[in-house]
């Protein structure tokens, strides 16, 4: 099979690019936010509700009830799982028929029926969908640093959608040459670090390094008397951990951070719903003294508002944006089209870019081949936990 750059974004369950994502266990929901009734998702292209049934235990199954075709998403949540609401079919977590009321032919033909379902687990407040193959022997769910306890605050932000394609967001994180320019006017220009770390005169030099979970762009500068250096890692296939949030968001104490180290992680976890739209689950841990931390956090990040003003006859939609870091990525993120679509030009400023797809595409490929992709299996650490390398400080 042939695979190619515009393969990456689409994510259907018949194209490659998904059948590489469906090798990942990916996040699909919080449990903050599944109350007792069905919560109708779209995951790479598939119509499915998630649940939790009378005894605890949760479920994602198809959308669309096995008989008929109507809506699971208004069904009912019973002791044994989700009865449909049109002719009172019963289904259980695993996609068993266990009761359908107006059928003479009894167990029989019930046990026919087999409805769509994924193997579901939770993990640090979210939850986790395998939506691959051999779904009775999934592979082991990754303990992520985050969402493990261990001797910390673990903060989650609720869902935020996106209405445009995922790896539009995914592949920014590998150019960091936007920060310093898109960027310049928020979080990163309005602090002593962020001016002389991230200059548009004097930027700092960058290389992308692969790694067994994926690849990390290590961006550094030599200040003369010490190299400062901040990371970002991609772990596959759509997690983002960026070390600098302590600085940008926090707005921590740069010279105390740099001597101490990072006391503070930053997972993104991305998951596709369909080519145009995705979902993010942003987990924050702190390991640090200050128990106020989260509430500092909260409160500088409701402030990074727009930094300009809106000229009474701009009816653009998305201005104001410039000063506000998520704006910012929204409006140009958001006005690309797929990759595959645009015309582009790369230079080596885009090596990052250019290594990730380069990556992305031998994963998709492996898969294709019936190989395993890339950061499938993730090392841990002795503690058990899987980290991403994002380091920010001085080294020698």
């Amino acid at each position: 099979m042939t695979i190619a750059i515009d393969d990456i974004p689409h994510v259907g369950p018949d194209t490659p690019g998904g059948a590489w994502l469906r090798r990942y266990w990916l996040p699909v929901g919080l449990e903050s936010e599944l109350f007792d009734i069905p919560k109708a998702l779209k995951i790479l292209g598939e119509e499915l509700v998630l649940f939790r049934d009378g005894q605890g235990t949760v479920g994602l199954v198809g959308q669309h009830c096995a008989h008929r075709g109507a809506s699971l998403e208004y069904g009912d949540i019973e002791e044994q799982g989700l009865r449909c609401p049109y002719h009172g079919w019963l289904f259980d977590v695993n996609g068993n028929c266990l009761e359908q009321p107006s059928e003479q032919r009894g167990k029989e033909f019930c046990a026919k029926v087999r409805h769509i379902s994924y193997p579901v687990k939770e993990l640090g407040g979210l939850f986790f969908a395998y939506m691959g193959p051999n779904p009775s022997t999934p592979p082991p769910l990754p303990n992520y640093s985050p969402l493990v306890d261990h001797g910390g605050i673990r903060q989650i932000e609720p869902t935020r959608y996106f209405n445009y394609n995922w790896f539009n967001f995914y592949e920014n994180s590998a150019d960091p040459v936007h920060v310093w320019i898109l960027h310049g006017a928020s979080a990163y220009g309005d602090q002593s670090w962020g001016n002389r770390f991230f200059s548009t005169d004097d930027p700092p030099n960058f290389e992308p390094v692969d790694m067994p979970y994926g690849m990390k762009i290590v961006m550094s500068k030599n200040t003369g008397e010490s190299v400062i250096v901040d990371e970002m890692s991609l772990g596959f296939p759509s997690i983002l951990q960026v070390g600098d949030t302590e600085f940008v968001h926090g707005k921590a104490d740069p010279k105390k951070l740099m001597n101490s180290g990072s006391e503070f992680e930053h997972f993104m976890f991305i998951t596709p719903n369909d080519d145009h739209h995705f979902m993010m689950f942003t987990v924050d841990y702190y390991t640090g003294p200050d128990p106020n931390f989260f509430t500092q956090l909260t409160e500088m990040r409701k402030r990074e508002e727009p930094k300009e003003d809106l000229k009474p006859y701009d009816k653009r939609p998305l201005m104001p944006f410039r000063g506000n870091v998520r704006l910012e990525d929204i409006v140009t993120q958001g006005t690309q089209k797929l990759l595959g679509e645009r015309r582009e030009h790369l230079g080596t400023s885009d090596r990052g870019v250019i290594m990730l797809r380069k990556m992305v595409l031998e994963s998709i490929r492996a898969v294709a081949e019936g190989n395993d992709p890339k950061g499938l299996i993730l090392k841990e650490d002795s503690k058990g936990l899987v980290k991403l390398d994002s380091f920010v400080g001085i080294r020698d």
